[in-house]
């Protein structure tokens, strides 16, 4: 029984005190305190099931008599309700949701004690009008002790505190930024039933190939070359994306007259942001005041965000994802895919086969929305890396996947799954088996060779114990990758904490970091940090490693894990386990530098041994059997 507890919202650990302590942003436990993450983690498919129901509910509520997806129908049966960030569930874009999440885990705490006080030590505003709702609901009494460092101004907060619908209409700068990629449109479409189209990200290219015109993509690898030999014709519409290998348009534009030009073999090209024009501009403007009037409508959603059966409110913690998606920038975003989409499979040929790179992302609602109504063939999403758990876009309520219904989620006739992890996880949560196809996981394929040239070194006694190298007397150098991911918060955590590990290792160990694409690191802003840097494909230098450490949520820990290295991952309980290896045995979490230094020096975290299941996490059959049989039956629709 507990009469008071104090959530503790802090970096630092808790005070001791009489009063039961609920960390907020830690996995500390012991005498008087529990972990809310902790409990999340502990529970996490129930809880998982509870938000996933929540916005299924929330797009069903009824406004004015109306359901709120309904609201959203901009009249032709397509809802923007479902290119929402709330709709959306990325933890990447909302990081709110994991507020969320805790506070489904608080309830559940909640319920378990008796409480008659709870005191929020935190400087979190948002939070404190969330967790005060909910305490009343509960007849709790709340107090909040703001503590912790106050924002400093600068432009950005000014940036910030600017009305949605302004920032929204600054955002068009972007456009102007990117008017000459309208110069890439190819003269012409391939058409006929040979003819394929795909969309695609232009990103993860071979730099080198690119640049002598042969168009190469990490994310397709031989399955281009597949089609073409069977006579297919190839149409790219790609998604510019700066990146190390294309640092700005003039490169991208350079590389598709290139590929254009020798389109028989490198297909045709063009970007989604050639089909920008004065029109469609104006036609998302359009769009854009209508979804301002619809948020100025809706304004009772906020009586809707309390889940059933729950005494939550989550109002404060979605209301910025509401605003943003529609009057704001994330809202004129969505206006412009869906123009320019619109725009460009216009004026495409019939395609009788499409294929996407498929994250549930907003952009691909606009593309099937497109894809449909001007008539072409049959879509096929291509779940083309890894859907951790917490990666709550790739997952629905059930009843959300519907397609019986006006204004239903689009979703493509057919989605290639890569793994039988991720099949089985996805046939758990509800997804229709009918939709589901297997398929090679096309960017891992060099994978299996790796593991089994490890596999053969292992068992020959050409590796070595982490624990061997870490004893006394021994010389041998332990090389370890440090992989980055997208999110700065995660990767600086990472690289902290690999600063603060290297005075309790050996000399023993070379690190070398490898930042992803997308997000380029200044390893002079870790001066404690002693660690080379590489940018090289991971196919390419994995083997010449012993050990993978890797930021929170970045696929490339699997490639490691998979290719046979040990893996250790760090974590902050400040943030979702966004892992593709959450669930994998024989990998590290790590949450403090001496952890990571205990990981990296003891055999429990380095142990060398290859476990068969690892090769089973993706389908990797160099032949594409699967690929082929899915291309046939296809076809024959």
């Amino acid at each position: 029984m507990t009469a008071a507890v104090v959530v503790w919202d802090q970096a630092a650990g808790p005070p001791a005190g009489s009063d039961e302590v609920l960390c907020w942003q830690s996995y500390a436990s012991g005498d008087g305190v529990a972990s809310v993450p902790g409990h999340l983690e502990a529970h996490a498919p129930r809880i998982r099931s509870k938000y996933l129901a929540f916005v299924h509910e929330l797009g069903e509520c009824r406004i004015a008599d109306r359901r709120l997806i309904d609201h959203l129908d901009a009249g032709d049966g397509f809802s923007f309700w479902w290119m929402t960030t709330i709709a959306e569930k990325s933890p990447l874009k909302s990081p709110r949701i994991y507020d969320c999440l805790r506070m489904f885990a608080l309830e559940e705490m909640l319920a378990q004690r008796r409480v008659a006080t709870l005191t929020l030590v935190s400087a979190d505003r948002i939070l404190a009008q969330a967790m005060r709702a909910t305490c009343v609901n509960l007849d709790i009494r709340f107090r909040w002790r703001r503590r912790g460092p106050r924002a400093l101004w600068s432009l950005r907060r000014v940036y910030e505190s600017l009305p949605y619908a302004l920032k929204a209409l600054l955002s068009l700068r972007h456009v102007a930024m990117r008017w000459p990629l309208r110069k890439s449109r190819p003269a012409a479409w391939f058409s006929g039933a040979q003819s394929v189209f795909i969309c695609s990200y232009f990103i993860h290219l071979d730099a080198a190939r690119g640049a002598r015109g042969e168009f190469h993509s990490r994310q397709w690898e031989s399955l281009p070359h597949l089609l073409q030999q069977s006579g297919r014709q190839l149409n790219w519409l790609q998604l510019f994306l700066f990146s190390a290998a294309v640092p700005d348009i003039a490169t991208g534009l350079s590389w598709v007259r290139r590929f254009n030009a020798d389109a028989r073999h490198q297909g045709r090209h063009a970007f989604v942001d050639s089909y920008l024009s004065a029109p469609v501009v104006l036609r998302a403007l359009v769009t854009w005041l209508w979804l301002c009037g619809v948020a100025l409508r809706l304004g009772g959603i906020s009586a809707a965000c309390r889940p059933s059966g729950s005494a939550l409110w989550l109002w404060p913690l979605l209301r910025a994802d509401w605003r943003v998606s529609l009057s704001g920038q994330t809202g004129m975003a969505n206006c412009l895919a869906v123009a320019q989409f619109d725009a460009a499979i216009a004026t495409m040929p019939r395609q009788s086969i499409g294929l996407y790179l498929c994250e549930n992302q907003a952009w691909e609602k606009a593309l099937l929305r497109a894809w449909r109504k001007y008539g072409h063939g049959r879509i096929i999403g291509v779940q083309h890396a890894t859907a951790p758990f917490w990666h709550l876009y790739y997952f629905d309520d059930p009843r959300s996947l519907s397609v019986d219904q006006r204004c239903a989620p689009p979703l493509p006739d057919l989605l290639a799954v890569n793994g039988e992890r991720v099949w089985q996880a996805l046939l758990d949560a509800g997804y229709p088996g009918e939709r589901l196809v297997q398929a090679e996981a096309l960017r891992y394929l060099s994978l299996s060779e790796l593991a089994a040239q490890r596999a053969s070194a292992v068992g020959a006694g050409d590796a070595v114990s982490a624990g061997d190298a870490a004893g006394a007397g021994s010389q041998r150098i332990r090389r370890v990758l440090v992989l980055g991911d997208l999110i700065p918060a995660s990767v600086h955590h990472l690289l902290d904490l690999l600063q603060g590990a290297m005075p309790l290792l050996p000399p023993a160990f070379a690190f070398t970091f490898k930042p992803h694409p997308g997000y380029a690191v200044d390893l002079a802003a870790f001066p404690r940090l002693q660690a080379g840097q590489t940018r090289a494909p991971l196919s390419q230098i994995l083997s010449g490693f012993d050990i993978a450490v890797a930021a929170n949520s970045t696929s490339a820990a699997v490639d490691a894990y998979v290719a046979g290295l040990p893996v250790i991952i760090s974590l902050d309980g400040d943030e979702l386990n966004l892992s593709p290896l959450r669930s994998e045995s024989g990998v590290r979490f790590v949450t403090t530098p001496g952890e990571l230094a205990a990981a990296l020096r003891g055999p429990d975290g380095a142990d060398v041994s290859m476990d068969a299941h690892r090769s089973e996490i993706f389908f990797l059959d160099p032949e594409l059997p699967r690929w082929r049989q899915l291309l046939t039956q296809a076809a024959d629709k």
